[in-house]
């Protein structure tokens, strides 16, 4: 398709209408993030009331035990009884836990159809550059380009700032384990011990690049 030339002499590329194929992947692509955005909540919904459950679980027990606690009911009614209740407290977090499955299953399935999510050991524009250095066995330019390749994206920023490996898992997991800890203050004690191992292991990795430096 040529340009246009306008009354001054400029020339403007003229509108291209955008191809079916490109438009659907946006829509699968929009449509997989919903979903996992969804499982997300869902998940969250299940861990609290779970948690909630968890802590009037005695108190659904009892009532329990209280309704079927005629004589007339035997042994096992009242067992029976017992687990449906019990069943029963459960069965909102448990289908919340489904729900959420089926959701980021839905969404990891949209964004493979749009493309987003498919997987590529050597990305194909990197073919040229990798394949002679394969070819001919050289590991040192593979190591170069593996080490520049981690730069990028979201674990690539966590590496420049120099947390990698132990160190930012424990900063995960506190934050995990903090906000857990607003539903339950048991959750604290952990969240300070995963603190404290993260410390350890900070001030650890840095002794260890100050005695790699030489001396001045």
């Amino acid at each position: 398709m040529s340009d246009v030339t306008e009354g001054d002499g400029t020339k403007t590329e003229p509108y291209k209408a955008i191809s079916p194929e490109i438009l659907y992947s946006r829509y699968f692509l929009i449509g997989g993030l919903v979903f996992l955005c969804c499982s997300l909540a869902l998940f969250a919904s299940a861990a609290w009331l779970a948690i909630q459950t968890n802590q009037q679980l005695p108190s659904f027990v009892m009532a329990a035990i209280n309704q079927s606690g005629s004589e007339s009911v035997t042994t096992n009614d009242r067992m029976l009884n017992v687990l449906a209740s019990v069943g029963g407290v459960f069965m909102a977090p448990l289908l919340c836990l489904i729900a959420g499955f089926m959701c980021s299953f839905l969404g990891i399935r949209l964004l493979k159809t749009s493309g987003a999510a498919a997987t590529h050991v050597i990305a194909p524009q990197d073919y040229g550059l990798l394949g002679p250095a394969i070819a001919g066995g050289n590991s040192s330019a593979i190591d170069q380009f593996i080490r520049l390749s981690s730069l990028s994206g979201a674990t690539g920023t966590f590496t420049k700032v120099g947390l990698t490996g132990l160190p930012l898992a424990t900063i995960v997991l506190t934050l995990i384990l903090a906000i857990l800890g607003i539903f339950n203050a048991q959750f604290f004690d952990l969240a300070k011990l995963t603190l404290g191992a993260f410390l350890g292991s900070f001030v650890q990795r840095q002794a260890e690049v100050a005695a790699a430096k030489p001396p001045a």
